[in-house]
């Protein structure tokens, strides 16, 4: 069934996305919903539509990419479940770096937030400058998708075609890149 109307969405079916919206509609807005909270945005519904929107722009892009990459090995709703968490983590951290605008140079401090002291800016670079170190420790494959994925906020369908890698193994990939770093950064604070 979800197959099918993959199919049809692909196919240019009129009444797939309607049917797509209808069936799926609800499960892609509560988990932007639980992105929102994540980020104390539960309450922003306009920025939570926006997002939302956004998950479903997502699937249509590049020639619906991330649909193509639909495989079948998991139901439509955990793929799209999944897809909507990422872009949704992706959206709001991008409207939190929006809306504080912090600035690596403590020379441009007249130019942040008042509420954003110095020392403040100091601990956030250096925290920065040790993760990059310890990026850099990550192997090859891993240090190029979280790269692409963190820093040069690309969707996995992006990192997939220009790595040349499956759609599917990029989240594992990240996921224990990302378990490294946290093992690292514990070793280092212990």
């Amino acid at each position: 069934m979800d197959a099918r109307l993959i199919d049809d969405l692909l196919g240019g079916c009129p009444d797939a996305w309607a049917q797509l919206i209808d069936r799926y509609g609800a499960l892609v807005r509560s988990r932007v919903a639980d992105v929102a909270a994540a980020f104390d945005s539960q309450s922003d519904w306009s920025t939570i539509d926006d997002v939302t929107a956004e998950v479903f722009a997502s699937l249509l892009a590049r020639d619906a990419a991330a649909l193509r990459c639909f495989r079948n090995q998991s139901s439509l709703a955990t793929y799209l479940a999944v897809i909507a968490t990422r872009v949704a983590r992706r959206m709001m951290a991008k409207l939190v770096r929006q809306a504080h605008q912090q600035s690596d140079s403590l020379d441009d401090l007249n130019r942040c937030p008042s509420a954003v002291d110095p020392e403040s800016m100091l601990i956030g670079k250096e925290e920065r400058d040790r993760l990059l170190t310890l990026v850099d420790r990550l192997s090859p494959r891993q240090k190029q998708l979280v790269v692409a994925f963190y820093r040069e906020e690309q969707t996995y369908a992006e990192i997939s075609h220009r790595f040349d890698i499956p759609i599917g193994s990029i989240g594992t990939t990240l996921r224990r890149a990302e378990e490294k770093l946290r093992k690292w950064i514990d070793d280092e604070t212990q």
